[in-house]
């Protein structure tokens, strides 16, 4: 059995795209840290030469919560969904995350970890980065900022109670 680290957190976080980006993913660690958390991500503070999905696993069941930052990684300018049915649906500026936010959210979910997901107000809300499932979702423009809000810190200490009561 593994044993779990009650301040070590699973972050998913996809390689930032541009200096803004970076800065924000930064600043969600050191907002972690400041906490007593220890953030870890694979490709970031844990390595292997493993296939990623095992390692993901290994780190995450270390962890007591996961934390997701969905920033954008993908931009269409113009396309469609459902492009050969009825149901068409035209799309314009739409923005999303690495699909990696997606599977290492699903993963943390499977195991019963507490989630929050901290996504760009830019994004398209999607799968396991939409609002009114049981985990938690925080829209935020990416600004180091928001994290002091208190519409933001309410939402960190809900999710931090669960983080606190996490036994696997």
């Amino acid at each position: 059995m593994v044993k779990i680290a009650p301040r070590h957190v699973f972050v998913s976080v996809g390689r930032t795209g541009s200096p803004e980006q970076a800065e924000f993913a930064r600043a969600v660690e050191s907002f972690l840290r400041e906490r007593g958390y220890i953030p870890r991500t694979v490709g970031r503070t844990d390595f292997s030469y493993e296939k990623p999905l095992k390692k993901i696993a290994q780190v995450m069941g270390e962890c007591s919560g996961t934390i997701v930052i969905a920033l954008e990684r993908f931009h269409i300018d113009r396309g469609a969904e459902f492009r050969d049915s009825e149901g068409k649906i035209e799309l314009e500026n739409v923005n999303l995350p690495t699909v990696w936010n997606q599977i290492e959210a699903t993963m943390a979910y499977m195991l019963g970890q507490p989630l929050l997901a901290i996504v760009n107000a830019n994004l398209r809300s999607d799968g396991l980065l939409e609002t009114g499932y049981d985990w938690y979702v925080k829209w935020v423009d990416m600004d180091p900022a928001s994290l002091s809000s208190p519409d933001f810190l309410r939402f960190f200490k809900d999710w931090e109670k669960q983080v606190a009561e996490y036994r696997r």
